[in-house]
């Protein structure tokens, strides 16, 4: 299975329908374009929706000593994959999920979630991590539960996140450090060599 299957079953897992056939513009896509608060134009959210989607991922993922979810721009990576490969009705549900989780935060802190602190924030994603049911888990991308319980926009939002974050090219070549070979490969070591393993 290659990166793109294995993206696309990703997404199949949180419960979408994909639309279209590949990801692979999403990611060499994500670039600061022209919104004045947001600093890019978001395709499928309106510009509140999209500051919401900005300061969720970045509370998930906030920057330490590597880089936070702004850095990696993965509001915009999440606003392109949702325009380029859900379907209508899953948009459609997750817009849903989107305004229950504002009036969620209106509701527990008075106030909407980029009005919030980040200690108000903070307390309204543990209540919604200890609440929300966790994804069903699966095997190369297919559930293995049968026809598993729809996945709540927390759930949704996280995954994507941590998606995005993984499938990055600053956090696979300067984070993980991905080796495709890892180690040399010595054809003749001698018995003696520091290398050399015995099973006896």
């Amino acid at each position: 299975m290659n990166r793109r299957d294995a993206l696309k079953n990703t997404v199949l897992v949180l419960g979408y329908t994909v639309a279209v056939p590949s990801l692979a513009s999403i990611f060499s896509s994500c670039n600061n374009n022209s919104s004045a608060a947001l600093g890019w134009e978001p395709q499928f959210f309106s510009s509140s929706q999209a500051a919401l989607i900005s300061e969720l991922t970045e509370t998930i993922l906030p920057k330490t000593k590597t880089p936070g979810a702004k850095d990696l721009h993965l509001d915009q990576f999440i606003d392109k994959l949702i325009k380029q490969v859900l379907s209508p009705e899953d948009q459609e549900k997750l817009l849903k999920g989107l305004d229950a989780f504002e009036a969620e935060s209106k509701e527990l802190n008075g106030k909407g979630f980029v009005d919030s602190s980040p200690e108000e924030r903070a307390k309204l994603l543990t209540k919604m991590e200890a609440e929300s049911e966790k994804i069903t888990g699966n095997i190369w991308g297919f559930p293995l539960k049968k026809d598993p319980p729809p996945v709540p926009f927390y759930r949704q939002a996280k995954e994507l996140t941590l998606l995005g974050y993984f499938t990055s090219q600053e956090v696979g070549k300067n984070i993980l450090v991905y080796d495709p070979v890892p180690g040399k490969f010595i054809a003749d070591m001698p018995l003696g060599h520091p290398g050399y393993i015995s099973f006896e």
